[in-house]
């Protein structure tokens, strides 16, 4: 195969019988939620890293962990 068939058949490959603009566009979309996603998850893991290890140094739990009352049998009758 030499180069100007090359060409031809990625740019008719990439066309994708007239229908590459939607093809390409749907995988781009993907793989821009997917690069979002990570990232989302990345920031979320270190915030609560740092939320963790700031309780930690000040030996209180952190907001999100506040206990829910518990009732003994006495105050459930």
């Amino acid at each position: 195969m030499n180069a100007p068939d090359f060409y031809t058949w990625l740019a008719d490959w990439l066309a994708m019988g007239g229908y590459g603009l939607y093809v390409w566009g749907s995988v781009g979309m993907c793989a821009a939620v997917f690069a979002i996603e990570g990232l989302s998850l990345r920031v979320r893991r270190r915030a609560l890293l740092r939320e963790l290890a700031g309780t930690e140094i000040a030996g209180e739990a952190p907001a999100s962990a506040a206990r829910q009352p518990v009732l003994t049998r006495q105050e459930a009758a």
